[in-house]
């Protein structure tokens, strides 16, 4: 089943996407349309608000080794990281999980303006990543226009071969839900679209985080019907 995740800044954020029915929260702050680390101690505070309620998965952008392990000492669920394209997101994700992969899951978050990078998929997997994302940026359009619906269908079905989890995120609409569930991605994220006036930069809106819930709610029931 697909879960909706929000994305929160701080603890009071926390609390209104849970309360609206989130059940995943990515701790990351908004620069530029794309994910930033928050502090740990914002980190702990979401972490507190969250308790049993919602898994909370944060971004590590390009901390250093020692913010990486300062982050996951936090109790954090799971590290988001962006990955490059080619030789370069290969090198990373060895790195990286030559050096975390046994104490935290982590996640491999790749841009999409060329096009999802298959080729490093089988990389991350045995590199000792737990899951992929692919994330546009909440300033953009949107995934579904930086990418064709075929290439989001693949960049899935690869995750699967790879026995990655997989998410995808960035700029997504209310309508984009029924276009999307049906690939059955591990989770949809949320940032633009439920904060006030679809700026990622204002505070969360309740009433859209609970539009969106509702759009998950109706198309999860219609797929289910069409099984």
């Amino acid at each position: 089943m697909t879960t909706l995740q929000v994305t929160v800044a701080t603890a009071d954020e926390a609390q209104s996407a849970i309360a609206a029915g989130a059940t995943m929260l990515f701790a990351a702050g908004i620069a530029e349309g794309l994910p930033v680390p928050v502090s740990t101690t914002q980190l702990r505070a979401i972490l507190s608000v969250a308790g049993e309620r919602a898994e909370v998965v944060a971004a590590a952008g390009s901390l250093s080794p020692e913010g990486l392990v300062d982050l996951a000492a936090t109790g954090v669920s799971a590290l988001v990281l962006p990955v490059p394209e080619g030789d370069a997101g290969a090198a990373l994700l060895s790195r990286i999980g030559r050096s975390m992969a046994t104490s935290i899951r982590l996640i491999a978050a790749f841009p999409p303006e060329a096009g999802p990078d298959f080729d490093l998929m089988p990389v991350a997997a045995i590199a000792g990543f737990s899951g992929v994302w692919l994330v546009a940026s909440e300033t953009t359009d949107g995934l579904t226009k930086a990418v064709k619906l075929a290439d989001i269908a693949r960049f899935v079905a690869a995750a699967r071969r790879s026995k990655l989890t997989v998410g995808l995120s960035g700029s997504l609409r209310v309508v984009d839900v029924g276009t999307l569930l049906p690939l059955r991605p591990d989770h949809l994220g949320f940032r633009a679209a439920v904060s006030e006036d679809e700026d990622p930069a204002k505070p969360l809106d309740q009433a859209r985080i609970r539009a969106v819930a509702a759009a998950f709610a109706i198309h999860a029931a219609h797929t289910a019907s069409e099984e």
